[in-house]
């Protein structure tokens, strides 16, 4: 499994990030996908993500993450994860976890969005907070 991780506003160290890494790669195996699979995370600031809200979904404020699906099984390209650390430690205080956590949750929110889980509708909400659980609960149990 190839994870590329981009942190260009220097937000976490190189052990905070290879333990992201170690989160994606649980995530991954654990959906059991190709061993070959390629995922891109970024964290960037609230300016980066909100431009990149209005230009690909037309709304003009931070979110705390996007995923842009590759869809390229030849290659095996699952696309890019997209999250704003800024809204993360804003999550933090409101939701009352660590940064994390809140990470944890994001990537695997993201990952999820990556191999088609939506929660535009009901029945898509609950199976795609059925997932995260799920992954959220084995990533717990293997750190």
């Amino acid at each position: 499994m190839k994870i590329n991780i981009l942190d260009e506003n220097n937000y976490f160290t190189k052990d905070e990030k290879n333990y992201f890494n170690k989160v994606i790669k649980t995530s991954m195996i654990f959906m059991e996908l190709n061993p070959g699979s390629e995922v891109c995370i970024s964290f960037v600031d609230d300016k980066t993500i909100r431009n990149l809200n209005n230009a690909y979904r037309c709304i003009n404020r931070a979110t705390d993450v996007l995923s842009f699906p590759q869809n390229d099984l030849l290659h095996n390209l699952l696309g890019d994860i997209v999250i704003s650390v800024d809204t993360s430690k804003r999550h933090c205080v409101k939701y009352g976890v660590g940064i994390f956590e809140e990470i944890n949750r994001l990537i695997v929110h993201g990952l999820l969005h990556l191999l088609g889980y939506d929660h535009k509708k009901k029945k898509e909400t609950v199976l795609m907070r059925e997932k995260e659980s799920e992954l959220l609960a084995k990533i717990e149990s293997e750190n």
